[in-house]
């Protein structure tokens, strides 16, 4: 039977090696298991690569393929390292690296919006380091409220158990009767929901509101849009990007900032918005993005220019290294 690397990693025998041997061994075994997987599972290899040629070749015909596929693959191990790490690490421990190795300048952003008294959607993508956004946050005292999804029983259970111990609500996607009102009411407390814009597999299409992402035509998912509207809480789009895996970023824009900066394609909702600013992080890095294998999954609509990405200049953005903590 196939089992998938996210469910192989978190087996109760691999979790026991981690928490005996530390993680620095941790990391060496998560790289090596991970390339011989796909090194086996060329199928699924072949799809990421065939995905990145057709978004990153349009863009820069130049590109090395090879060399970006390789750094995606790295990426994708690096975010199965992370998981782990936040999920098994004492919180005493895992707050220090945090507070250590992520610059968090970008805080401000948050805290000025909060002031509004209206709550908060930070919107983020399957980029960078996500998995330590709300703990990051929580442990620099904010009010997190996180939708989330499982792939495995066991690490459901310890992340709602180290969810309590950093004081953040989880929403289980899959045992909440109405997610979208568990979400209103977290941020009627002027609490911050994090979540996130390319869960592609999980998106609601909107009947009328039409967008492009990575070269798609496909209808806008509606859920981001629906929330902010019942709410009037503020938009934030929030990212952990990641140099190596003692060094990161978290970079934050304000609404008003990314309208600013998107002002040359006018996007029509907040949805739309916080879809094509993520898009530009992944043009730029497409070694943080870990969703390629899924990028089939966008549905397009009958067009016929359906596949074909955009040619307006896209400004693209490459994080500056920031000093750390």
């Amino acid at each position: 039977m196939h089992i998938s690397l996210s469910k192989f990693f978190q087996l109760r025998f691999n979790v026991y090696l981690y928490l005996t041997f530390g993680w620095n061994i941790a990391k060496k075994y998560i790289f090596l298991f991970g390339r011989l997987y796909f090194f086996l599972n060329r199928r699924e290899k072949r799809c990421i690569k065939n995905a990145i040629s057709e978004v990153i070749g349009y863009k820069d015909q130049e590109a090395n393929i090879r060399v970006i596929m390789k750094k995606v693959l790295d990426g994708i191990l690096s975010h199965y390292y992370e998981k782990l790490f936040i999920a098994f690490e004492e919180t005493k421990k895992a707050t220090k690296f945090l507070k250590n190795n992520i610059t968090s300048d970008d805080l401000i952003v948050l805290n000025r919006n909060l002031l509004k008294g209206n709550g908060v959607i930070i919107v983020t993508g399957h980029y960078g380091a996500i998995e330590y956004i709300p703990t990051l946050l929580a442990v620099n005292n904010f009010a997190i409220s996180m939708i989330a999804k499982f792939k495995t029983e066991q690490l459901k259970k310890k992340v709602f158990s180290q969810a309590k111990k950093y004081n953040i609500r989880l929403i289980d996607a899959e045992n909440t009767e109405n997610v979208i009102r568990a979400a209103i009411k977290e941020l009627t407390e002027n609490r911050i929901l994090v979540t996130e814009c390319d869960e592609i597999e999980e998106w609601r299409p909107s009947a009328k509101e039409k967008t492009s992402f990575l070269g798609k035509k496909t209808y806008l998912d509606r859920t981001i849009n629906v929330i902010q509207k019942r709410t009037g809480a503020e938009i934030v789009f929030g990212i952990i990007h990641r140099y190596n895996l003692n060094n990161y970023k978290l970079i934050m824009h304000a609404y008003e900032d990314m309208l600013q900066i998107l002002h040359d394609i006018a996007p029509s909702s907040s949805g739309e918005t916080v879809l094509k600013f993520l898009e530009r992080y992944i043009y730029s890095n497409p070694e943080q993005w870990y969703q390629w294998k899924n990028y089939n999954e966008i549905k397009t609509f009958p067009s016929p220019e359906a596949g074909v990405a955009s040619t307006t200049p896209l400004p693209l953005f490459k994080p500056a290294l920031g000093s750390l903590s």
